[in-house]
């Protein structure tokens, strides 16, 4: 007997295997290296990069919240 396995669609649980073959996969490629600002060292990956923001209390251009500046 296999097990099912079911994720929250819509507002619904549906069913992993009819989910997957229902909705389209949005696969995002990583980032591509580049040396940081603060100390030159090469940042290779997305998680990388998050890890580096939140160890130096960094955050990116764009990214910030309106809060930060009033």
């Amino acid at each position: 007997m296999s097990r099912q396995t079911f994720i929250h669609v819509d507002g619904k649980l549906v069913e992993k295997s009819e989910a997957i073959k229902s909705h389209s996969v949005n696969i995002m490629k990583d980032i591509e290296p580049y040396k940081n600002m603060k100390d030159f060292g090469w940042i290779t990956s997305r998680s990388q990069h998050k890890e580096f923001l939140r160890k130096h209390n960094l955050i990116e251009v764009g990214n910030e919240q309106n809060h930060i500046f009033k």
